[in-house]
């Protein structure tokens, strides 16, 4: 039920907003009960049951259920089965809401989740345009009546719409009064105005009825005549047959029975697609439960049947009216439909002064917002994926019906869909690991008989004698089709082509499988070998451009550790901080034995470091030596606030030992003041420090070390510096030596 806490001015706007949706759905209810068939009073009285107790029942605050032209050609068609008894069409109704009350309790309301959205705007849109082009004949006073709620661009008798409204004169009368509604109305929400608790549609209505008392008054030619008004029966000197009851008598008839079926699926189909179209044009982007939703719906259809009334669905119109007259709960609806038993009972005189051009007017601006051009721009830049689908839509639903236009569109929609999953269901990925080129076979999240293929394309394209990973690791379903294809080249196709085949990601789907890695990704002898120390200086710097870019090689670390157990090859030892925020095997995307990382705050050198570093270059074969530096390096920063607040390192007793550390570095920070000058502190000069401790470090290295000086001058090895932003995660190479290009000035990094 309504929230105790509905506050009085919600109360205000919303009453405000019922009126209008009322004035909007009453000539709708009459009318298409007229074009269903139905007595004309079941329109009323459907209008008032979607309005009191579907609008209580619902969850949506914008919503509003009423009779739908959706279902006049389901009502007609059933009602030319039963020989036009309406009575036994009710019972079909009544049956139809127990069915509606079925799928709530089943919970079936999820189908809504499963429409694309480009499909719910088209039917915004299509909606929208239909509302311009048959409320257009009203605003101008077209002689011809034409069902306002209609969903259709052709007539019954096959002329069109907008050439009919040419080629025929129209009333003056009315024309002016629907031209000054919709100037009105524009104004008004365009000024300040529309910040006053009344609508401006509201507005419309009141100034088009009182120009044409006016007219009557004073005996103008432009006043409109009783064709061109409301039409409402006079229900309190007339009340007989107000009410008809459903004829039980034809439970034994089929066709109750397939009707009530259709039109169950039917009206729950419209509801749920109106209920996500609504949630869209929320302002307050309120959600509300579609399976909810399916109870109000069958309980409104059952009571309907029961008291004479047609079938009821949301109507994206009204709702749409009433978004846009500023409805806050759902107070509005509920209100609509006592205005609706008041008006029938009370007021036929007074509603019966309102010219159906001042309600074209509103109709016309709801629908011109429906399917506006900044609609169709937003779906045309977001694709042909989604503007495709959303156009054919559109244009199904015009020149067809509603639902045959939407199930047009959730076929394209879908044939989108099922293409994208064949291109996406397997994803062809390069890689180049230290033992040779990879190509890994990414398998999709679900893998079906769809992708098939799109595998078997991807298998035969594979070169003899490589290297490829099937990965199955994010895959949550793989078709039997599908493994069946895999091992059948796996123990076929790939051992005559010499092809060798890992499969990753498997064992979770099919238990007898074991992940394995048939090549070798590891750093061995013969790869170490072959590298020379520019080559080994590209692989880092390729790795680390895969880091940055969130695009780092698979790795088996389990084969690696096993493949290394046996023996070590690294191809370069990288000199590095103790920082936690620079992982040296990470930032280098490299694996399990491929570099020898020694890790130390500030990344000095010293005797010991000297000694790892010769004996991975000089006895393990290691081509290249990285010192690495980082920003905001932590080491750094003490040396070069010890050394500007003159503090002496070695009194030092939270740390006793760290002069061994500073020591170094006050090098650096001591070269960089006479360089540049004291400028304190900031992160620009802790930058230029770190880079200026790295060239020191290397110095230290070329001048301490004989046998890796003599390496590096006879190009067996190559000594860089760098520095890692901690920030970016970007590696850069300042200086260079051997083969490789010297860059003696670094290039200082940004503060």
């Amino acid at each position: 039920m309504l929230s105790a806490r509905l506050q009085m001015k919600d109360i205000l706007k919303d009453s405000l907003s019922g009126l209008v949706v009322f004035l909007v759905a009453l000539p709708l209810c009459l009318g298409i009960a007229h074009a269903s068939g139905a007595p004309i009073l079941s329109g009323i009285i459907a209008g008032v049951i979607g309005g009191i107790v579907v609008g209580a029942l619902s969850g949506s605050h914008i919503s509003v259920s009423g009779p739908a032209a959706g279902l006049t050609a389901i009502i007609l068609a059933q009602l030319d089965k039963l020989h036009g008894n309406y009575e036994a069409f009710l019972f079909t109704m009544i049956l139809a809401g127990i069915l509606q009350l079925v799928f709530s309790a089943l919970k079936l309301g999820f189908f809504a989740n499963y429409i694309p959205s480009n499909v719910i705007r088209g039917l915004l849109a299509a909606i929208g345009i239909i509302l311009i082009l048959t409320q257009l004949p009203h605003l101008v006073g077209y002689s011809k009546s034409i069902n306002t709620d209609n969903i259709s661009f052709v007539q019954s008798d096959g002329s069109n719409t907008f050439t009919a409204l040419l080629s025929l004169n129209i009333n003056l009368g009315a024309a002016l009064i629907g031209f000054l509604c919709i100037a009105t109305i524009l104004l008004w929400d365009k000024t300040r105005l529309k910040k006053t608790m009344i609508p401006s549609a509201l507005v419309a209505v009141v100034l088009g009825a009182g120009l044409n008392s006016i007219f009557i008054a004073l005996g103008s030619p432009l006043a409109i005549v009783p064709s061109h008004l409301i039409n409402l029966p006079d229900v309190m000197n007339h009340p007989e047959g107000i009410f008809l009851f459903p004829d039980f008598s034809y439970w034994n008839d089929p066709v109750i029975y397939t009707g009530a079926i259709t039109l169950a699926i039917v009206a729950s189909l419209e509801t749920l697609l109106n209920l996500e179209a609504s949630e869209k044009i929320d302002p307050f982007k309120r959600a509300a439960s579609p399976n909810r939703e399916l109870f109000a719906q069958g309980t409104g259809n059952t009571l309907s049947g029961f008291l004479g009334g047609m079938p009821i669905t949301s109507v994206i119109v009204r709702s749409s009216v009433n978004a846009s007259s500023g409805a806050r709960t759902r107070f509005s609806a509920i209100f609509h439909g006592f205005l609706l038993i008041i008006a029938v009972l009370a007021l036929p005189s007074l509603i019966n002064t309102i010219p159906l051009s001042a309600l074209a007017a509103i109709l016309i601006l709801t629908g011109f917002k429906l399917a506006s051009p900044a609609l169709f721009y937003q779906m045309y830049s977001e694709g042909w994926k989604q503007f495709w689908p959303f156009v054919v839509t559109v244009v199904a639903i015009i020149f067809t019906d509603l639902l045959v236009g939407i199930i047009i569109g959730l076929v394209i929609s879908m044939g989108f869909i099922l293409h994208s999953n064949l291109r996406r269901g397997v994803h062809t990925i390069k890689e180049h690991h230290l033992g040779g080129d990879v190509t890994r076979l990414q398998l999709g999240s679900q893998v079906s008989f769809l992708n098939r293929a799109a595998l078997s394309s991807s298998l035969n394209g594979l070169p003899n004698h490589a290297n490829v990973i099937i990965d199955a690791s994010i895959t949550d379903y793989i078709d039997p089709d599908i493994y069946q294809l895999i091992i059948d080249f796996r123990d076929q196709e790939a051992v005559m082509r010499h092809i060798n085949v890992s499969l990753i990601g498997f064992k979770k789907h099919y238990s007898e499988m074991e992940d394995q890695v048939q090549h070798v990704d590891v750093s061995t002898r013969e790869v170490q070998t072959q590298l020379t120390p520019a080559q080994v200086l590209t692989i880092l710097k390729e790795g680390n451009q895969r880091f940055v870019k969130g695009e780092r090689l698979h790795r088996d670390m389990a084969h690696q550790v096993s493949a290394t157990s046996s023996g070590q090859h690294p191809i370069a030892a990288v000199l590095g901080c103790m920082d936690s925020r620079s992982p040296t095997e990470l930032i280098f995307d490299l694996g399990v034995g491929d570099i020898f990382s020694m890790r130390i705050a500030g990344n000095i050198a010293g005797q010991k470091v000297l000694g790892s570093m010769e004996f991975a270059c000089n006895l393990k074969g290691s081509k290249l030596l990285v010192v690495l530096g980082h920003t905001d390096c932590g080491a750094v920063t003490a040396a070069c606030k010890m050394a500007y607040q003159n503090v002496d390192v070695a009194q030092s007793k939270e740390a006793p030992h760290i002069k061994y550390i500073i020591g170094p570095i006050m090098q650096a920070v001591q070269q960089e003041r006479v360089v540049d000058g004291d400028d304190g502190v900031t992160t620009d000069f802790v930058n230029r420090v770190a880079i200026r401790n790295v060239q020191n470090t290397m110095n230290f290295i070329r001048s301490n070390s004989d046998v890796l000086r003599g390496m590096i001058e006879r190009g067996e090895v190559a000594l860089v510096g760098a520095i890692y932003d901690v920030g970016s995660g970007e590696v850069t190479f300042f200086e260079e030596t051997a083969e490789i290009t010297q860059i003696h000035k670094p290039a200082l990094l940004p503060a």
